[in-house]
């Protein structure tokens, strides 16, 4: 029999305006993490910090929806939401559809199932709006996590413009 380990006073709580910075943080040190060392895609990182900072402040509240996970009051934890009308269809006929994004646990508060109560809450908030379809793009580390919660690989198709 596995233990869950005491891991202190837990809040799952909506991003506001407030959050911008951890937010930002959040998702540099994810992408640190997908595109380590020489591999760091273009624009350099001040540019990339900086671009990604006005995306967020641009976004939040109107297209997009972050939550955080306090543990012990401090930021841990962070997954978002982009939400937006697609083409109605035959599996999709209201067109509504959560693109999940920016998924990021900080290193020592892994492992204690956070992640994956954010995904959950997302996707009751996907429900909740009458979401038919969520879909994203997972790391090889949060595939496992994702295939758990029910998601399935599908025919997404992508061509890189270089």
């Amino acid at each position: 029999m596995t233990v869950q380990p005491e891991i202190g006073n837990v809040l799952i709580r909506s991003a506001g305006r407030a959050d911008i910075a951890a937010l930002l943080e959040f998702r540099l040190a994810m992408m640190a993490e997908l595109f380590p060392g020489d591999e760091q895609p273009v624009p350099e990182a001040e540019a990339l910090r900086r671009l990604s900072e006005t995306w967020i402040v641009d976004h939040l509240g109107r297209d997009f929806a972050a939550w955080i996970v306090d543990l012990d009051g401090v930021p841990v934890a962070t997954a978002g939401v982009i939400w937006f009308e697609h083409p109605p269809g035959p599996i999709n006929p209201i067109g509504r559809e959560a693109y999940l994004l920016n998924v990021y646990t900080v290193p020592e508060a892994r492992r204690l199932g956070l992640a994956r109560k954010l995904v959950q809450r997302i996707v009751e908030e996907a429900r909740f709006a009458g979401v038919r379809r969520i879909w994203l793009r997972a790391s090889e580390a949060g595939r496992p996590l994702y295939s758990e919660l029910g998601f399935r690989e599908s025919n997404y198709l992508q061509l890189a413009a270089d």
